[in-house]
């Protein structure tokens, strides 16, 4: 023997090594790359399994959900829509005979006209103001009326009259809407606006033009 092993014993501990060595492979193989990987897609199948389950009858979890946000949701859109409904605006709470029957408000002003499509200052300007003063969003719905009192052609200046009527009880109208610099603001922003559309490269006046710098209201 000479303390050798005998060579069938040798090919046992081999196959059995062997065997051992294929095992621990299998096991790493098995083994996965990424175990936080693995719990997070084990979490995701989870709560999908979960939205999957019947609470009651035939309902999942998913149907209870998707119900409760189209619940909500078709609770707000109801409450803007009675809101818009119920929701009155104070400037337009007063009626059209409460104002024409209300109290009178006189305004006077002064301003001068760089230049006018005819000779007639008077009539265009007077037709200009009523133009403004009606069609405003804040103040038409009280405009009775405006005329030109006089005009002077030395530096053409125009003295002029606005009347409104003011609903019985109109403290915050006066306040606010009804202020003298509200008022002059109303014109001076149409004279601005109506300057950004003329030529002003065009030879004549093709329309009235007032000056802005030039206007008062008291």
């Amino acid at each position: 023997m000479n303390g050798s092993v005998p060579e069938p014993e040798c090919q046992a501990i081999e196959l059995q090594g062997g065997r051992e060595l294929e095992e621990e492979n299998e096991v790493d193989h098995n083994k996965p790359l990424n175990p936080e990987a693995s719990i997070t897609n084990k979490g995701r199948a989870y709560y999908w399994k979960s939205c999957g389950d019947t609470i009651f009858w035939k309902c999942k979890l998913w149907m209870v959900i998707s119900s409760v946000f189209l619940g909500l949701l078709l609770v707000i859109i109801i409450s803007l829509i009675l809101y818009s409904e119920v929701y009155i605006d104070e400037d337009e709470y007063w009626d059209p005979e409460s104002v024409s029957s209300g109290n009178y408000r006189n305004f006077s002003g002064r301003l001068q006209v760089k230049c006018v499509a005819q000779s007639n200052y008077s009539e265009d300007l007077t037709k200009r103001l009523i133009d403004v003063y009606s069609s405003s969003p804040a103040l038409g719905r009280y405009f009775i009326t405006a005329q030109v009192d006089s005009f002077s052609y030395e530096n053409a200046t125009a003295f002029y009259q606005l009347v409104f009527s003011l609903p019985p009880v109109a403290d915050e109208i006066m306040k606010y809407t009804m202020s003298e610099e509200f008022v002059l603001n109303v014109l001076r922003q149409n004279i601005y606006d109506q300057e950004d559309t003329y030529d002003q490269e065009a030879p004549e006046c093709t329309k009235i033009r007032l000056d802005p710098a030039s206007l008062t209201v008291t």
